[in-house]
């Protein structure tokens, strides 16, 4: 943790002495602030102060109001999107940073977020791309894809004001095998909440899940790259936790085989946020965790080569495990084409094999 993480986590957690400390620097608070995205919390957090503070107010305020500007658009664009998937009769889930900014956060541009995550079953996926397309959203080839190399399609589009609208369609929740069902959508749907500002189709999982949700994308999405935002989320939503929330979320994750990532991100909430852990809620969390698959993702960034070795030691016949491998070495030619930046298809036999030779060397070097 550098120091102005800490100070910013100080702050966050509403320990104010910081203020008094020498030796911090503006420039480099905000840089952290941006980088762990909580720039408008730190504000918030700061009210309206006097003194050595005051710089740093003046300067987030810029960000606050671009914060704030922005979220005006990304709402009205969500409304217009939920409402069209829900008039093609698909199911579909506001996830992630999304569902929190509208849900437990006071204000949504309180929650940063650079694109719209929504999940859906596998099999609405043609019908929920129909509906973005009508929307204005075209396909990204920004990302590789496939049945099993990646759960996720990315649509973009511009809109009238130039802001740029990102949504990722999930249809399960990451990548990685050993955690890529652990909350299928069907199970999330189940236990489903409104989301009223977002329209009246708008739904989100429930806070129990979002939690296990962000635990799960924290470490195995996002290796090696901890935000404070990400540990602020799980504040918000434990806040509110009486007994018996606390007692589901600990058998979710028991039974789901992902007691150790939830026990992580909680720990660290409460460590660096002051958030509540209840001491019978990390011994039975931590008594789970050495026994789960998942406990990779616990022991520092995973190689991408040791995932690939657990996909195709999670997935259960050689069909599916020579499938997985032709999908890593042979993308979509739209994705190689953008990865290269050529518009030509003659050259796609030379940059297929270049891809296969230079991934090979990344993919087995320690």
């Amino acid at each position: 943790m550098t120091p102005e993480a800490a100070i910013l986590g100080r702050a966050l957690s509403g320990d104010r002495s910081w203020e008094s400390t020498a030796g911090w620097d503006v420039a480099a608070l905000i840089a952290a602030a941006d980088e762990h995205g909580v720039s408008a919390l730190m504000w918030q957090a700061l009210g309206e102060p006097g003194g050595t503070v005051r710089p740093l107010y003046d300067a987030l305020t810029p960000r606050v109001r671009a914060a704030v500007t922005r979220d005006l658009f990304i709402k009205r664009d969500m409304q217009v999107v939920l409402e069209a998937l829900a008039t093609a009769g698909v199911r579909a889930l506001v996830i992630k940073g999304s569902a929190l900014a509208y849900t437990v956060y006071p204000s949504p541009w309180l929650r940063p977020r650079t694109d719209t995550d929504l999940l859906v079953s596998f099999g609405d996926v043609p019908a929920a791309t129909q509906a973005l397309e009508s929307c204005g959203y075209a396909r990204s080839d920004a990302l590789t894809s496939g049945t099993l190399v990646s759960h996720q399609i990315a649509f973009e589009r511009v809109d009238a004001h130039d802001v740029h609208h990102v949504v990722d369609l999930h249809w399960k929740i990451v990548n990685p095998q050993i955690l890529a069902d652990s909350l299928p959508f069907e199970d999330l749907w189940q236990t489903a909440q409104p989301a009223p500002s977002l329209g009246p189709a708008a739904r989100v999982p429930s806070a129990v899940k979002s939690i296990a949700l962000g635990c799960i994308h924290r470490l195995a999405h996002h290796q090696g790259h901890d935000r404070l935002v990400w540990l602020f989320d799980l504040r918000l939503l434990t806040d509110p936790f009486c007994d018996a929330d606390w007692e589901a979320l600990t058998q979710l994750a028991c039974q789901g085989g992902i007691a150790g990532l939830c026990l992580d991100g909680l720990r660290q909430s409460r460590d660096r946020l002051g958030s509540r852990l209840p001491e019978v809620v990390e011994a039975t969390l931590a008594m789970s965790a050495p026994d789960e698959p998942s406990r990779v993702y616990l022991q520092g960034i995973v190689h991408k080569r040791d995932v690939l070795v657990s996909d195709l030691n999670a997935l259960g016949d050689w069909r599916s495990r020579l499938r997985l491998l032709r999908e890593h070495a042979f993308p979509p030619a739209a994705f190689i084409r953008q990865r290269y930046g050529v518009d030509n298809p003659w050259p796609l036999p030379a940059l297929y094999l270049h891809r296969v030779v230079s991934g090979a060397f990344r993919w087995v070097r320690p």
